[in-house]
């Protein structure tokens, strides 16, 4: 998309979101309704914004595994991803906008190509939890009786678009496609040089396949906190949903944390997923027995919570920006 439009575009999806937070909030009882559950929740916000840090650390430690470079310390890897979780939040560029950010901040404690090759396994690493989270998410979905037919077909939408995705990973381990080298006009630019050698662009690809050839225990590492993000996710949702339903379960939290990461999977271009959370999570508190506004308010406090992380997420950009 030409910059000239990508403005235009950035107005009229935020409009879109606030139409669409309006109309979930007046189906879910209206403001009222949502006030008084953000305020029920009151204190306890603060755990929430504690474990919403939490699991970014647990993604950042993953990101530090799968660099294997002890000059890519804990600090300045959560720093990086703070960072480039704000940016792809606030715009809609989503990964686009993250992951290379995460790079350029790193570059100044590994090599370029340790930190596009490290920041593209753990993003392999998480989307594989991912696609185990929504696969679980949508068959214990469907197990509920009184689905409506249209979150019915989303579910079976997951469940074929995991099937699709489980073939085409299997089949680009055992074929290992040149896919990045098509990219060389990308990591050119990320590598600050207009020519970026051939080379240097098989190694990246060659450290991505040997994953492959990783040592067991390495790979549980990875997948231990990639595990760890989503279960303090769940903790959570929990967190909230029982200062406002006390006998909520662990596994309705975990159906609407599910929920939620399928639309942020879904609409990771709408900045801070306006209006789509609310909408989502209203949808499947429905579902559950629960009352819509439940769902909204979880969307809000969730919201809240990006919104206190991203700004802290900034302050390394704002004061690089200042420092040039």
């Amino acid at each position: 998309m030409p910059r000239s439009r990508l403005p235009l575009f950035n107005i009229a999806v935020a409009i879109i979101g606030v139409l669409l937070l309006i109309y979930t909030v007046q189906r879910a009882g209206g403001w009222g309704a949502i006030v008084n559950g953000v305020a029920g929740v009151g204190w306890w916000f603060v755990p929430v914004v504690v474990l919403g840090a939490f699991r970014m650390a647990c993604r950042s430690r993953a990101w530090m595994v799968c660099a294997n470079d002890s000059q890519l310390r804990f600090a300045p890897a959560f720093g990086a991803w703070l960072a480039g979780d704000a940016i792809g939040n606030l715009t809609p560029l989503g990964l686009l906008a993250s992951e290379p950010t995460k790079i350029l901040m790193a570059r100044t404690h590994i090599s370029t190509v340790t930190a596009i090759a490290s920041v593209t396994i753990e993003n392999a690493f998480y989307t594989g939890s991912v696609l185990v989270v929504l696969l679980s998410g949508a068959w214990l979905f469907m197990q509920h009786a009184n689905v409506p037919p249209g979150l019915e077909q989303i579910s079976e939408i997951i469940l074929i678009a995991v099937a699709i995705a489980a073939v085409i990973g299997i089949w680009a381990v055992r074929t290992r496609p040149a896919v990045l080298s098509r990219f060389a006009p990308m990591i050119s630019r990320l590598a600050g040089r207009s020519d970026a050698p051939a080379e240097t662009i098989r190694e990246v690809e060659s450290r991505i396949y040997g994953v492959s050839q990783w040592p067991i225990g390495r790979i549980l590492h990875v997948v231990s906190w990639e595990a760890a993000f989503h279960v303090l996710a769940v903790a959570e949702v929990w967190v909230v949903v029982a200062q406002l339903i006390p006998d909520v379960t662990l596994a309705e939290a975990f159906l609407l944390e599910a929920a939620g990461r399928f639309v942020t999977v879904a609409f990771k271009f709408v900045p801070l997923r306006l209006g789509t959370d609310e909408a989502g999570s209203g949808a499947v508190a429905a579902v559950l027995g629960f009352a819509p506004a439940v769902g909204v308010t979880l969307a809000l406090v969730r919201r809240l919570r990006i919104i206190v992380l991203n700004a802290i997420g900034l302050i390394p950009l704002v004061k690089g920006s200042h420092g040039r």
